[in-house]
């Protein structure tokens, strides 16, 4: 098949990361693939796998947007010069401009909703779901039948994956002495780390003041922080008011996660309000790192409590904190959860899971 990709950018993030596994993994199984969006930081990496990138400006909020219109020609000529099959949006926006293009292409339209949107105008005049549309959760899927209305039988449900040996690779790659060197860690220290978008949905707040209240307990403790966004200056900020500088460090936007992963005892992603899934969680899991999430919807069923991970309550930095100090008091314990969690990442969340069950969509949305 001749698949093309649409998204809004290629910054790193979680649609990006997919983008990247599932697109590389495809091409493998021998489908051509293209991607087109308004470019970013990984166009190269999928260029890599043998991607064909292109771009159109595109990089807009709003599904009413002009851009939209404007570039569509463009987009349209492309599907026919490529020969498209499928047509596979992944953001708001490019779900819109995939419905257009379909109007004049025929080509079968698959959406992938990697997260929870409001039910706001522009998606209520163009709803824009296509023939099938894949949630990366039970938890986008409830949403997307009760919130949005989208038929039971065109919801698909598809958790993301994780190319598991190259990411075991790339781990078993690192050196943890260099990376706690780089950031300025000990070999000693117990370093706790997030990988997450600095926004305030993610909960990093509350994680700089569990390790606060923790400071007389762990003498030797730390904080990593991967990831940028507009709530950085205000957690910096924060950091200094509570004298963490020497214990917490921002790393900013990393190209690969196994770095981080290297120098790190324990993953916490205490985010406040529903996700979408959890990516990182899955990643840190897969390099048998023990992991602490909150108990929210659809973070949840990722983790059976007490077994590959803890769940605690969101903005409960005294919960969390406990939860923390439990599992740096029980090395042995920290051991067990990470090898269940390494084992529910096996098999649960393969990439090669994904990409059979993608084929099966495509298949049926061909066959329609």
């Amino acid at each position: 098949m001749r698949i093309l990709h649409l998204t809004t950018h290629l910054n790193r993030g979680g649609i990006s990361q997919y983008l990247f596994s599932v697109g590389g993994a495809l091409v493998k199984q021998g489908h051509e693939v293209f991607v087109v969006s308004s470019g970013g930081e990984t166009e190269e990496e999928l260029r890599s796998e043998r991607i064909t990138v292109r771009n159109l400006p595109i990089r807009t909020k709003s599904e009413l947007s002009p851009q939209i219109y404007w570039y569509l020609p463009e987009l349209i000529r492309w599907i026919g010069e490529w020969k498209i099959d499928v047509i596979h949006a992944h953001t708001r926006v490019t779900q819109v401009m995939a419905w257009w293009a379909q109007r004049w292409t025929q080509k079968p339209l698959v959406t992938t909703v990697h997260g929870f949107y409001k039910r706001r105008l522009g998606r209520r005049l163009l709803p824009a779901w296509g023939e099938r549309a894949i949630a990366i959760s039970e938890a986008v899927g409830t949403d997307l039948r009760e919130t949005h209305r989208v038929p039971t039988e065109r919801i698909r449900v598809i958790y993301n994956g994780v190319a598991l040996l190259d990411l075991i690779k790339r781990f078993s790659n690192q050196n943890p002495h260099q990376v706690r060197l780089k950031y300025g860690f000990s070999d000693q220290a117990y370093v706790v780390s997030i990988i997450a978008r600095l926004v305030p949905d993610k909960g990093h707040e509350y994680l700089i003041r569990a390790i606060k209240r923790l400071e007389s307990e762990i003498s030797d403790l730390g904080l990593l922080i991967v990831g940028d966004g507009r709530y950085r200056p205000y957690l910096e900020e924060l950091t200094s008011k509570l004298d963490l500088r020497s214990r917490i460090h921002f790393t900013g936007n990393l190209r690969d996660v196994t770095e981080p992963l290297a120098a790190t005892n324990l993953f916490v992603l205490p985010a406040v309000w529903r996700e979408g899934f959890g990516l990182s969680i899955v990643e840190a899991m897969t390099c048998q790192k023990p992991v602490i999430v909150t108990n929210i919807w659809a973070l949840n069923t990722l983790i059976q409590n007490h077994v590959n991970g803890i769940l605690v309550e969101p903005r409960d930095s005294e919960d969390l904190a406990r939860a923390i100090q439990l599992l740096a008091q029980n090395p042995e314990l920290s051991r067990r959860m990470g090898t269940a969690g390494h084992e529910t990442a096996r098999k649960r969340f393969s990439i090669d899971r994904v990409v059979e069950e993608l084929e099966e969509v495509y298949g049926e949305v061909l066959s329609r």
